[in-house]
């Protein structure tokens, strides 16, 4: 028995963002970085989900959310709106029968080019029948970042697949880098006495 997800709340629910948060990602004019590294990790990510599965059959749909950082499970960053974009590639590598959330429902043609895919929801089907997501959560320390990733049946919660993994900042210092001396927290500036003693910072992030 399938189960219709309603897109509204599992956009929420998910950490996906609006053009808005989007847009505050990416304009302090770095955009999203080079893809190479990202989708390497996205592919091993994906290559232990399939070696882990015990349930899911390829021909079942099946839906890639954005990863989320985990303290809040609400936000995203660079990082986490191109390793969505590295797991969907790597999870049809696997001929998994992928569905996109973000397709409109209707084809907008404007002088600045023709666009189906859109992070208004209001924009979006109503409901898709899908019974497994990939859902995602990231977890920022002082060295890199933690990544963890699973399959989940919706209609029972139950986990069918999981893989995680941790990526050090130097291996990816087109995505992060070391946090500064001077950070800004809460409103306040605190002072350290050397790079990284704080979490790293994503390129691209305010």
């Amino acid at each position: 028995m399938h189960k219709s997800i309603i897109i509204l709340p599992l956009l929420f629910a998910c950490g996906c963002n609006t053009s808005a948060d989007v847009e505050k990602l990416t304009e302090s004019g770095y955009g999203l970085p080079q893809t190479g590294a990202i989708n390497h990790i996205a592919q091993q990510m994906v290559n232990d989900l399939v070696r882990q599965n015990d349930s899911l059959r390829s021909n079942q749909p099946l839906i890639v959310t954005t990863p989320v950082v985990v303290d809040d499970m609400q936000t995203t960053n660079a990082i986490g709106l191109q390793l969505q974009q590295g797991l969907i590639a790597a999870l049809h590598d696997h001929q998994f029968n992928l569905v996109d959330i973000n397709v409109a429902d209707a084809l907008k043609v404007t002088p600045s080019g023709d666009f189906i895919l859109t992070r208004d929801w209001q924009e979006l089907p109503t409901d898709v029948a899908v019974e497994h997501v990939v859902v995602s959560t990231m977890s920022l320390t002082n060295a890199g970042i933690a990544l963890n990733s699973r399959v989940v049946n919706v209609t029972n919660n139950r986990v069918v697949s999981a893989t995680q993994g941790f990526v050090n900042v130097s291996d990816m210092p087109e995505y992060m880098g070391l946090s500064q001396k001077v950070i800004a927290k809460h409103g306040m500036l605190y002072r350290n006495a050397q790079q990284g003693e704080h979490i790293v910072e994503i390129v691209g992030d305010k």
